[in-house]
């Protein structure tokens, strides 16, 4: 033991440790307070709480001072980042085939997931509407565009939305082709571009009173859910998201 921390403590041990003592760990970190005080606010038996706080304050997670208990530096943020990997874990398959590169860690901290369920198989892509239509500029990479959802966007447009979209090769064929009328009503309205670099996933970035960024992952051409947040860190990443795909794309013209 030197200085309140246990030497033979590893990664795996310390992850361990706090699955099993969270809640007493998170209860001090609300609030330090006496050992008795703790036990009435947690559901768990005097003994498991009193067994908690010596583990933890053996692993140096905790200390007592005249006021009780509370957690150390290092018990702040090795509470963090667990609660920061618990949280990654709700939409870790949702992110299983995405290249380990593609997203910076800190735009999914905070973050919400969205995805189609039983009752509401159009959810996500409704809360893609709703981004939308609170925001007055909008900046896209668009791995698919559906011609059944250009009206809808047009109705944006017209309300008042700027939009910038950065459109796969094969997409922008493929409606230069097949939709050249839907192509013309997006073109006269908003910045079009093509791209020839992969698009694994889509990325949206809005801006008004509530600056948002969404991920937009998909299973072949259909949309499997929607990560959304509104931490800077993550509006800052979206941004040069777009901002990279955008560099070496050429600017599509209405046909």
């Amino acid at each position: 033991m030197r200085s309140g921390v246990c030497d033979d403590m590893d990664g795996e041990d310390l992850t361990e440790l706090l699955r099993l003592r969270h809640d007493v760990l998170g209860a001090l970190a609300d609030d330090p307070r006496p050992r008795h005080e703790l036990v009435d606010a947690l559901p768990d038996s005097k003994s498991t709480v009193y067994k908690g706080l010596s583990q933890l304050q053996e692993a140096g997670l905790v200390v007592r001072d005249d006021d009780g208990f509370r957690p150390t530096l290092f018990g702040t943020v090795a509470l963090a980042r667990y609660d920061a990997l618990a949280d990654t874990a709700r939409f870790g398959d949702m992110l299983a085939d995405v290249p380990g590169d593609a997203v910076d860690p800190a735009a999914l901290v905070g973050a919400t997931v969205v995805r189609p369920d039983e009752t509401d198989a159009e959810r996500h892509v409704e809360a893609v509407w709703t981004l939308l239509g609170d925001a007055e500029r909008a900046r896209a990479v668009a791995p698919v565009v559906s011609p059944g959802y250009v009206a809808r966007f047009r109705e944006l447009l017209d309300a008042g939305l700027t939009a910038e979209l950065v459109l796969p090769e094969s997409v922008a064929a493929s409606l230069r082709d097949e939709y050249p009328d839907e192509l013309a009503a997006i073109s006269e309205r908003a910045a079009l571009y093509e791209t020839t670099a992969p698009v694994p996933f889509g990325v949206l970035v809005t801006e008004g009173a509530r600056p948002q960024m969404a991920i937009e992952l998909r299973d072949g051409p259909l949309v499997s859910g929607l990560i959304t947040n509104d931490t800077p860190a993550a509006i800052r990443w979206a941004e040069a998201t777009v901002d990279r795909f955008r560099t070496n794309a050429v600017r599509l013209d209405a046909p």
